[in-house]
């Protein structure tokens, strides 16, 4: 059935698109009018303040049947103590994982999933957050959870355990990201290795972490005076209030935090600094200085000038070095602005290598450029229209008005921020940017990052000055293995007992082993699951290996031949990274077949260390030291070697631990006695059992086995 629409109707519709559009007809999309922007208008929060001093913010949105809470705590880890640092990460992860004096942190999970209703707990540079979404009908009972995790989360030793390894595998894997390693080492150049600012954790940092930690930073910092409270969703404002008196009203306030300052390095470090990473393509470069504070009067005028230099397609590092030049994909330059210390000034890029040096000038120029060419008023109105017309999109729903009312009251900016944001920025003029421009960058102070394989460059960095080479290497975790003393005696004993080994496993038919290979089957233990993989080894000797490790998903070739090591797989080819080809250089060292062909050699040095039972056999134990890499070998009464142990690390996660092997099934080969079952564990637990099926000693090798394929 068709709907008939009156006449006149109709015309009079007609007649108003006319009046709106027929006036305003142009030949050229540039000679369109648009009217000015409706003045915007931001919702207020209803702002309260418990008798403890937990300070509340309530925002009523009715569209859905929801509640979102969430929680800023004055704390931080810029707080933590230099030989702790990621006490503060620990303790927002265990805050919600470890449970509550009520309940365990599994049996929270399973309450929040019956609910689909979430609570997540976590700790920043200068605040700690909480945070609760549920629906409107659940919130009563998931509320008092929240608050119960606020007030007396229990830090159950376990969960911390688990944060721990979820810490150490995220240091064993910092320097996997060019870009990630690019970030975090311009803020250590710009602020200083040592400010709290920059600060790596580390794994010795992470182990000084106890629960009783944890315990005393919430009692110390998880204060209801310290607590700002918003609530944002389906409720009325009056009802809100008494729910949250009676999940907070009788928290005892405590000691409200007086924030130290944290120190940072005020004076600029110019220069090139450069890290090397062997196994990229590409050059990661940025450029750095300290930036301003957000109170700064200049705040304004900075958004516009970052707008202009790289806010967007239109800025100038875009146009021109991606481009125009081509030299990137993504390109980006900001003067970056912080609540209480200094932001970062940084610009940079990701080019291929051989493009290095050329972009770096880019950068450079847009850099000066912005200093010496000031925007013209179709770059100052392009800026300013669009952070205007973005704008209200970081404001378009009231939870997200209500977090940063409460973000301004958190870091004491005046309320109506918001409100002037618009207006501050524009009155921005040209001659504002010119000014911030020379007052705030200073190309002769900054530090030039830049972080790639220098054999690719198009030239050598030393063409742009001194170059000072940065040091990524991750500490060790610290070696808890007690140290041998060296004595007469101890060598005498170690000497002897190293003999018995030597006879009992092949005696002067281990120095004419020119190579093994070796074949069978790798179970890898992943949680409560085992992966089965097949593995085929071929040691040649003094430096060669190659190892196929093959899964239902493919297959993986590393293949170290003296001079370098590399990694196959899928048709490709890629080099080992320098960390990795010395950590290989390290598992051949300790490695036991290598120590017995070695067995005479003058850098070979054993240790008698005392004696202690491995499977029921007491044994002799010895400390090893080969060309500079350490282990411990327990040596039974019949010679064989039924465990050994080194710092080492995780075969999935690569996080640092004790790794011991456990030997066992001594068959002969040949003129050896091997092992035919290795069971291996990180820091007590099991992780790897590797059965070898089939050994051939001396075998005939291919030639091309160890060849780097040609790319």
């Amino acid at each position: 059935m068709k709907t008939r629409i009156p006449p006149l109707l109709l015309a009079a519709a007609l007649g108003t698109v006319c009046a709106l559009c027929g006036s305003a007809q142009v030949n050229n999309y540039r000679e369109l009018k648009y009217p000015a922007l409706p003045e915007f208008k931001i919702p207020k929060p209803t702002v309260f303040t418990l008798k403890n001093g937990l300070q509340v913010f309530l925002m009523e949105d009715h569209e859905l049947p929801l509640i979102e809470v969430s929680a800023r705590i004055r704390t931080g880890s810029n707080y933590e103590p230099a030989d702790k640092v990621g006490l503060a990460s620990l303790m927002g992860a265990v805050q919600r994982s470890g449970g509550t004096l009520r309940q365990t942190g599994d049996e929270i999970d399973d309450f929040l999933a019956a609910r689909a209703a979430s609570i997540e707990t976590s700790i920043e540079n200068d605040s700690g957050l909480a945070s609760l979404d549920c629906l409107k009908q659940d919130f009563d009972e998931v509320f008092k959870v929240f608050g119960e995790i606020l007030r007396a989360p229990a830090f159950a030793q376990d969960k911390l355990d688990v944060a721990k390894v979820a810490e150490n595998t995220g240091i064993a894997r910092r320097n996997d990201e060019v870009g990630a390693i690019a970030s975090r080492e311009i803020a250590r150049l710009v602020y200083g290795p040592d400010s709290p600012l920059a600060r790596n954790t580390e794994y010795a940092t992470i182990k000084a972490v106890t629960r009783d930690d944890l315990v005393a930073w919430h009692k110390q910092y998880y204060q209801p005076n310290n607590i700002l409270l918003g609530v944002c969703g389906d409720f009325e404002a009056a009802e809100m209030k008494q729910k949250c008196e009676a999940v907070f009203g009788d928290w005892p306030a405590g000691r409200a935090l007086v924030a130290p300052g944290v120190p940072y390095r005020e004076q600029p470090a110019p220069g090139c600094y450069f890290i090397e990473k062997s196994d990229v393509n590409q050059a990661n470069i940025v450029f750095g200085q300290l930036g301003i504070q957000m109170r700064n009067p200049d705040y304004f005028p900075v958004q516009v000038l970052n707008e202009v230099l790289g806010g967007g397609f239109a800025s100038r590092l875009f146009s021109n070095v991606r481009s125009k030049k081509g030299l990137a994909y993504g390109v980006y330059g900001s003067l970056g602005a912080g609540f209480h210390e200094p932001g970062l000034f940084r610009a940079g890029l990701q080019t291929k290598s051989a493009t290095t040096l050329k972009a770096i000038e880019a950068v450079r120029a847009e850099i000066t450029g912005i200093i010496e060419n000031p925007p013209s008023e179709a770059e100052l109105k392009q800026a300013k229209d669009s952070i205007l017309n973005s704008f209200i999109f970081h404001y378009d729903s009231k939870a997200k008005v209500l977090a940063q009312q409460m973000t301004y009251a958190f870091y004491g900016l005046p309320a109506d921020f918001l409100e002037q944001y618009r207006a501050n920025i524009e009155k921005v003029t040209s001659a504002d940017v010119a000014r911030v421009a020379k007052q705030y960058i200073h190309p002769d102070q900054l530090a030039l990052l830049v972080v790639g394989k220098a054999a690719d460059f198009d030239g050598p960095l030393a063409k742009l000055g001194k170059v000072t080479p940065v040091d990524i290497t991750i500490p060790p975790p610290p070696d808890t293995a007690p140290k041998a003393e060296a004595s007469a005696a101890s060598l005498e004993a170690g000497k002897q007992a190293w003999a018995k080994v030597v006879k009992a496993l092949g005696g002067e038919a281990l120095k004419r082993t020119e190579a093994i290979k070796t074949g069978g089957s790798l179970g890898l233990k992943m949680g409560d699951q085992t992966m089965a993989l097949k593995h085929n080894t071929i040691i040649a000797f003094p430096d060669r290996v190659r190892q196929v490790l093959s899964s239902p998903m493919g297959e993986q070739t590393v293949v170290i031949n003296g001079q370098e090591g590399f990694l196959l797989s899928g048709g490709n080819v890629q080099p080992l990274p320098a960390e990795a080809l010395e950590e290989q250089t390290k598992e051949q060292r300790r490695n036991l077949l290598y120590l017995l062909h070695f067995y005479d050699d003058p850098s070979l040095q054993m240790l008698a260390a005392g004696q202690e039972p491995v499977e029921g056999a007491n044994c002799q134990v010895l400390a090893v030291s080969f060309k500079g890499v350490e282990c411990r070998l327990w040596v039974a009464p019949d010679g064989k070697v039924a465990k050994q142990s080194y710092q080492g690390a995780h075969p999935i996660t690569r996080v640092p631990g004790l790794v011991e092997n456990l030997l066992s099934d001594y068959r002969a080969e040949g003129p050896l006695l091997m092992p035919h079952q290795i069971s291996r564990r990180v820091d007590g637990q099991e992780v790897m059992t590797v059965t070898l099926d089939a050994i051939e000693v001396n075998p005939k090798l291919d030639p091309e086995a160890f060849k780097k394929p040609a790319q």
